[in-house]
């Protein structure tokens, strides 16, 4: 999963999320003596790292790299913390563990605890009901410091419909305090390892933190190959870039530069920094080893900016100009703008519909400027002070635990309301005033009722079908030998039907298991999310993936197996998949061929191929669209052209001039010759880019009528 491209109005998660950038207090230089004077640079650098985010969340287009931000920041807390670390652990052999984590509480939770609370205050006010309970469970995963993993849990298929969450970018903050939480317990590992060997404890405080570097990035690279989605939030991908700026702490005391290598040191790493963010894309498996050239251009950046023994010498032009008082002001407040300037731009996306202009954009970005100058003396300022007195550390975890627990209890007002209102889900009926698809639709829509709506759009996104409510029943895989088919409808009958293809396949289960039911079917569901019934392999992040295509060849011979009288197939369109995923094929040709691949061996056992086309994708979210224009606007659907015209089927050309294989083309259903509402017969059409299981149960009669007479 990557980060979200604002011109899509937050509508669909683009396949990355957003790095979130985190911001330190200012340190004395590593390796000189107390009282020396502060690296300005390196407030310089926060700023030239969270810029980059800043303009990349702004123009994503123009810096597509611009999330290597992170990257720089990582490596920055892991030169200011982990080099803090060690050097008390080298000094003393242990580690105050108490105060160490209290610091870390005054420093970093009453401006993240605000934050969070502000940003379900504003989701409340200003997004639609259907937002609530996504940016409320936002809300909770920060506050436990689990963002990461929430999110990495909710990537790929499952998540590509989802709206951006106003607090994804807490998932890096939850990285570092994870690492954070282990690395002091690490150190004095290695202290009590120095104890026992009789070596010192300065080599092997080296020897711990290289070899969390050394095997978090082969890690990196071999997970991010893999398991990409996965990998970018993984603390434990992310682990060697923390511990690089350890490292290079570590040896900070014995690294003298002459002036001009250092300069050219801060040089080069600038470039390399600047050149990520310019070329480095969300099509690379990254982290992995691509990380690599932004994180060691941050320590480059880093060393050159050390003393060099003399105090009488100056820094390099660079590290100068990084200390500039501008660039170090921003880097005073960039833990607090970075926190700020997301929801705002997420807000501001979610009530304008569309990206930000230039004029717009520099008003954001002063905005969320005086949010983190504000957050930062009124919020961060007065918690820094010291707390090593036992009572005032015990206040600072009572501080943690009541912070916590405020988020938590601000974030579960909103989602047991819109919990309440789903439970009404269950009891919706159609009927004569919902009649939904039922009927195609006529060339001249009928004048606005001011009738209500069913399901309310507040909670149409979670009116999903019934393979959804089953565990599995949406991730059918023949080849592990816990997934097996759900069946439904008569499952006593012999007489039996098979629906094969992904959720835009599901989306019809629930009406299928209503007509099977009826007919005294049985329905058995081989539905995989993000995988058409096709042998043809997807094109992802630019390879091809040929593990749908293997999967569904031995669906096959499970449903030749099976031998059903019919089969019925159904996918999301290649439009569709490209626009919500970034998937594709090699080519229109081979996925039409792939089609025909799998369809023909059923057709030749006397199958019957029933390949209903996809409906309309909508480029809207029809139930946040709904809430703000009201259920009888016009401005809640798409036209033809953009649903129909666009959006061509290949499963049509693939049946062409096959025997056996039966169409059903509901789209006049959907669409007259102009528009294809976001509304039909007072039922909401979409969910996400799915139809809602209330609409999909309104076309039980066409699809009835589609499919007895080949019984």
């Amino acid at each position: 999963m990557r980060d979200t491209d604002l011109a899509d109005g937050g509508a669909l998660s683009a396949p990355l999320p957003l790095p979130a950038p985190r911001a330190l207090p200012p340190d004395t230089v590593l390796g000189s003596p107390r009282g020396a004077a502060p690296r300005r640079d390196i407030q310089g650098l926060r700023a030239v790292a969270v810029g980059l985010v800043l303009l990349y969340h702004l123009r994503p287009h123009r810096v597509p790299g611009g999330f290597v931000g992170v990257d720089v920041f990582f490596v920055i807390s892991g030169f200011l913390i982990v080099g803090s670390l060690a050097r008390e652990a080298r000094s003393s052999g242990t580690i105050g563990l108490r105060d160490f984590y209290a610091r870390r509480i005054r420093r970093l939770l009453p401006a993240s605890a605000c934050v969070l609370v502000a940003t379900m205050a504003a989701t409340a006010l200003l997004l639609p009901v259907s937002r609530w309970q996504a940016t409320a469970e936002g809300v909770a995963a920060s506050a436990l410091q689990v963002q990461n993993w929430f999110l990495a849990l909710s990537t790929g298929y499952a998540g590509a419909t989802a709206a951006v969450s106003p607090l994804q970018h807490y998932w890096s903050l939850a990285v570092e305090e994870q690492f954070y939480l282990v690395t002091p317990w690490l150190l004095l590992a290695a202290c009590w390892v120095a104890r026992r060997s009789g070596r010192s404890r300065a080599g092997c405080i080296a020897v711990a933190v290289g070899g969390v570097a050394v095997l978090s990035f082969v890690h990196s690279v071999l997970f991010s190959a893999s398991h990409h989605d996965v990998a970018y939030f993984a603390t434990t991908t992310r682990m060697w870039e923390l511990a690089v700026g350890g490292l290079l702490a570590l040896a900070a005391p014995r690294l003298r530069l002459p002036r001009a290598l250092a300069q050219a040191a801060v040089a080069v790493g600038l470039v390399a920094i600047g050149w990520s963010a310019l070329t480095v894309t969300t099509a690379l498996d990254f982290p992995g080893g691509v990380a690599a050239v932004p994180v060691l251009g941050s320590a480059l950046v880093l060393l050159g900016g050390l003393p060099n023994g003399s105090p009488a010498t100056p820094l390099g032009a660079f590290s100068r100009l990084l200390g500039w008082r501008p660039f170090a002001w921003v880097g005073d407040v960039s833990y607090s703008l970075y926190l700020w300037h997301w929801p705002v731009l997420v807000v501001f996306v979610a009530r304008a519909g569309h990206e930000p202009t230039t004029l717009q954009a520099l008003a954001l970005v002063g905005t969320c400027l005086l949010l983190a100058a504000a957050s930062t003396r009124f919020v961060e300022m007065p918690f820094r002070s010291p707390a090593r007195r036992l009572r005032a550390r015990r206040r600072t975890y009572l501080l943690a635990a009541a912070l916590t627990a405020t988020s938590l209890v601000v974030a579960a007002g909103p989602w047991l309301y819109v919990d309440h209102r789903e439970a009404a889900l269950a009891s919706q009926r159609l009927d004569t005033d919902h009649p939904g698809a039922a009927d195609v639709l006529p060339e001249h829509l009928p004048a606005a009722t001011g009738g209500s709506v069913v399901p309310d759009p507040a909670v149409a996104a979670s009116d999903g079908p019934l393979v959804y409510r089953i565990d599995g029943c949406a991730t059918y895989d023949p080849r592990k030998a816990d997934s097996h088919p759900c069946a439904f409808g008569d499952r006593g009958s012999p007489t039996g039907i098979v629906l094969v293809g992904d959720s835009h396949a599901g989306q019809f289960s629930t009406v299928l298991d209503r007509i099977a039911r009826t007919q005294g079917w049985r329905l058995d569901s081989m539905i995989r999310n993000g995988c058409p019934f096709t042998g043809a392999p997807l094109v992802i992040n630019g390879q091809e993936d040929a593990d749908c295509a293997a999967a569904n060849r031995l669906t096959l011979t499970k449903v030749l197996d099976l031998h059903p009288r019919v089969v019925v197939a159904s996918a999301m369109n290649p439009v569709g998949y490209e626009t919500a995923l970034g998937w594709t094929w090699p080519s229109r040709r081979a996925l039409v061929e792939g089609y025909r691949e799998l369809w023909q061996p059923l057709v030749d056992a006397g199958i019957q191929v029933v390949v209903v086309r996809d409906p309309p994708v909508p480029d809207y979210v029809d139930p946040e669209c709904l809430e703000q224009h009201g259920p009888d606007s016009r401005q809640c659907g798409m036209t033809r052209a953009e649903g129909v015209d666009r959006q061509p089927d290949p499963q049509l050309e693939a049946a062409q001039g096959m025997a056996g294989v039966h169409v059903v083309d509901l789209t006049d259903h959907f669409c007259n010759r102009q528009v294809c509402p976001g509304v039909l017969g007072n039922v909401v059409v979409y969910r996400d880019n799915h139809l809602t299981d209330t609409l999909a149960l309104s076309l039980a009669a066409p699809l009835t009528d589609a499919l007895v007479p080949l019984f």
